[in-house]
């Protein structure tokens, strides 16, 4: 009888150690994030803080550059192993919607999380009807000039080549401005601000790309004279968008158009004694537009519940509106916005206040070749191999060739 008691007692032991095992089995889950080394800061410290909370989930981040992250996820996603959690540019969600590498988040969200979006922003994210991605971070433009050098802000498109040849007089190693025209994605979304700013689209409302129509023309004549014939910024081929800023800060250009993590590249408030700076609104063409871009998370589509509470844990209302501010991006929460913290920030104020003007820019679903088509037909006008009319007329061509069509 002692025998089996014994027994029975080894038995309840074990269970009891099986159970405890199975309680702390750790649980991994893989981040990709893109981004320069305070933005990543940000997203290590979220992560520690999560795990701290949950000590059974370890969470691992990938970091990868705005350069080559759609390469590895497109590669990682043929193979079937993506990482759970993905920062994303909102442009890419179709194509891995399309090939079913993410999982629509409809089930997990709930009324309180979508109320705090607008629906304009979380329709960035969304697919078909269905909401593939969280917004993390959305943004409009706005110029960034030296306030030691310029007075008052250029307003229109003619005042901005004024105020740059007078700087590029006072100022014989200073451009007076700079643009962005290297083989990357920003410089499509750069062109746009002048493209929708000259009333042009990319397609029509049948989805016809009509980038080449004389609004298209005289937005990307205006981007080509501003280097050929006014020489007022450095080759734009050297540069893309996310140069510039130190561009700025090392005194070689005295304004640029950028999202407000400039502010975070150049590594010093406006009010700084080197190179004092303010933001102001988008030197007007025909229209006072800004482009409009959103970045969100998507889950692989394996991904489970844990890997949706850190994902909804590192998007609260709380964490997000720290990394808006903190990073220096327009604040995703709608009510954010609205707040003292934002609103006596001048240089905040200024993306806030464009928002009202803002116009996203075309979701196809193969992003990545139309944006290839694009710069393609920006640099060929930029090195004067072909005009703004040819060099549109044949991205027009390529964009058909290609079925290319809006998704919204």
């Amino acid at each position: 009888m002692k025998k089996y008691l014994l027994i029975a007692l080894l038995l309840l032991i074990l269970a009891g150690m099986s159970f405890s095992v199975f309680a702390q089995e750790k649980i991994t889950i893989r981040h990709m994030e893109p981004g320069d080394e305070k933005k990543l800061g940000y997203v290590h410290e979220l992560a520690n803080k999560y795990m701290g909370k949950n000590p059974n989930v370890k969470v691992e981040i990938i970091e990868v550059g705005w350069g080559n992250i759609y390469q590895k996820m497109m590669s990682m996603a043929q193979t079937d192993n993506l990482p759970d959690v993905i920062y994303v540019g909102s442009r890419w969600i179709p194509v891995l919607a399309e090939m079913k590498a993410i999982k629509p988040l409809d089930q997990y969200m709930s009324q309180d999380k979508k109320d705090d979006y607008t629906k304009a922003l979380l329709a960035t994210a969304q697919y078909k009807n269905k909401q593939y991605g969280l917004p993390r971070a959305f943004s409009t433009k706005a110029l960034f000039y030296r306030t030691d050098l310029i007075a008052e802000p250029p307003q229109t498109w003619e005042e901005l080549i004024e105020v740059s040849k007078r700087i590029q007089q006072e100022n014989p190693d200073m451009y007076g401005f700079a643009i962005a025209g290297a083989k990357h994605v920003s410089t499509t979304s750069q062109f746009f601000n002048y493209l929708f700013q000259a009333g042009g689209e990319v397609f029509d409302k049948n989805g016809e790309p009509v980038i080449n129509s004389e609004a298209g023309v005289k937005a990307l004549k205006y981007y080509v004279d501003l280097y050929r014939k006014h020489k007022v910024v450095p080759n734009p081929v050297e540069y893309n968008r996310e140069e510039l800023p130190n561009l700025f800060a090392t005194g070689k250009i005295a304004m640029f158009i950028c999202g407000p993590w400039g502010k975070s590249i150049i590594g010093r408030s406006p009010d700084n004694k080197e190179t004092p700076y303010q933001t102001a609104l988008i030197p007007k063409g025909d229209y006072r537009k800004s482009i409009l871009v959103s970045d969100s998370y998507v889950l692989f589509k394996n991904a489970g519940e844990q890997v949706w509470d850190y994902l909804n844990f590192i998007t609260s209302y709380e964490n997000q509106t720290y990394q808006d501010y903190e990073y220096g991006s327009v604040p995703v929460m709608k009510d954010a916005a609205d707040t003292e913290q934002f609103q006596k920030d001048d240089f905040f104020k200024t993306f806030i206040d464009t928002i009202e003007t803002g116009e996203a820019q075309p979701l196809p679903i193969v992003w990545e070749t139309f944006q290839d088509i694009m710069t393609d037909a920006i640099q060929s006008a930029l090195m004067g191999d072909k005009t703004p009319q040819e060099a549109l007329d044949q991205a027009v061509i390529r964009i058909k060739d290609e079925g290319i069509a809006p998704t919204r």
